[in-house]
């Protein structure tokens, strides 16, 4: 019955069969026969038809506040019980946009692991609206992200800061220049991020402070990860801008350099959806990053 529940909350929640089907990878009508034998089970009716889509009856009302509240006390019991353990075990699946992900969340993980031997971890990167919509979907427990994410259904918290600083060949025509100037890149090529990442936002916003838009620069590549950047700026492609994170080790072939008047900071946020109880694994882990 509480599988069945969760399911009816999660139809209520997201307004659509489908969506929910996809989320659990099982076809829609499969959702559609639970939601009927549940109306069947209670005998009344929770949906009403509304053109292509549905309303609560006032019977679903009063059934989904229930629902929600029980299922919030069985996650709680689930809580109480597993706080008796000495030990907390189980897995925290943690999204994360790239930089955090790939440069700042394994060193942390592994402190945090050191006093919870028996917590492991499930760890997806992607760029920062994909991790946002999978926080939402509750594809992951909580994400970290290099963006803002405030919504009535997604909290953010700031993590840490990050700075973003032009990156070149050694041998670039730019850094024989003794002071760089915005102006002077958009006489060369620029490698970017994809569209959707925090990291890209982060250099737009730059950019505009100066009235200058990416429409006014060559772009030679677009690339999804800060590693295939680093690569396409050592294969000559063009310059880019890089996270400070993502430059250690120093590499001998790329240099980091500033650009007069354009400053590139930015924040990582941990991210989580307001209604969702975290496991007792995963509010260990989350409160460690936090603090």
């Amino acid at each position: 019955m509480l599988d069945i529940m969760r399911i009816f909350v999660q139809v209520v929640e997201e307004g659509s069969y489908t969506i929910v089907a996809r989320h659990l990878g099982v076809s829609q009508p499969a959702i559609s026969n639970h939601m009927r034998s549940l109306e069947e089970k209670l005998d009344v009716k929770l949906f009403q038809r509304q053109g292509k889509g549905f309303v609560l009856t006032q019977e679903g009302e009063v059934f989904y506040h229930h629902a929600k509240r029980i299922l919030e006390e069985w996650q709680q019991l689930k809580e109480n019980l597993e706080e008796t353990r000495a030990e907390v075990s189980g897995k925290v699946h943690i999204g994360a946009s790239h930089i955090p992900g790939e440069y700042l969340l394994p060193y942390t993980l592994g402190m945090f692991q050191k006093e919870n031997p028996k917590i492991s971890f499930k760890l997806s990167i992607g760029d920062s609206s994909g991790m946002a919509e999978r926080v939402l979907s509750q594809e992951v427990d909580f994400a970290v992200i290099g963006s803002n994410i405030n919504t009535d259904k997604l909290e953010s918290v700031f993590w840490r800061p990050d700075q973003i600083k032009l990156v070149l060949p050694v041998d670039h025509p730019l850094n024989l220049l003794k002071v760089i100037e915005a102006q002077d890149l958009r006489d060369y090529a620029m490698v970017l991020r994809e569209n959707g990442s925090g990291h890209r936002r982060a250099i737009e916003e730059a950019l505009l402070k100066l009235n200058l838009h990416l429409d006014d620069f060559t772009v030679s590549l677009e690339a999804d990860s800060t590693e295939t950047v680093k690569n396409a700026i050592r294969s000559r492609l063009g310059y880019s801008f890089i996270s400070i994170n993502a430059m250690q080790p120093p590499d001998k072939t790329l240099v980091a350099r500033d650009v007069r008047g354009l400053k590139i900071t930015r924040g990582f946020y941990l991210i989580t959806r307001r209604d969702k109880v975290l496991s007792r694994p995963a509010r260990l882990c989350y409160e460690f990053l936090k603090n």
